[in-house]
C-alpha cells in the first residue's frame, strides 16, 4: 500500500520530535506527506529541513504559547 501521499495538505504537530520514538514519528508523518512541526527544549542532534522545528519547553506556559502562535502564523 502507497501512504506516501495520505497526509498532503495535512499540518502535524510532534512534542518531543528531535530524537527518539517523537523523530520517528515526524519522519513518517513527512513520508506520507504531511507539513510536520517538532518542538523540544533542545535542537535536533541531526537537522532535517523539512521539519520545522519550535525550539520551547511545553512545560512552562510561555513555551505553549510560543508554539501556538508559531504554528498559527504559518
Amino acid at each position: 500500500m502507497d501512504y506516501q501521499n495520505e497526509l498532503s495538505g495535512k499540518i502535524a504537530l510532534v512534542t518531543g520530535g528531535t530524537k527518539g520514538a517523537g523523530r520517528a514519528i515526524a519522519e513518517r508523518l513527512l513520508q506520507a506527506g504531511a507539513t510536520v512541526i517538532i518542538t523540544a527544549r533542545n535542537t535536533p542532534d541531526k537537522e532535517n529541513s523539512k521539519l520545522h522545528f519550535i525550539p520551547s519547553d511545553l512545560s512552562k506556559a510561555e513555551g505553549t504559547q510560543k508554539v501556538v502562535t508559531e504554528v498559527l502564523s504559518s
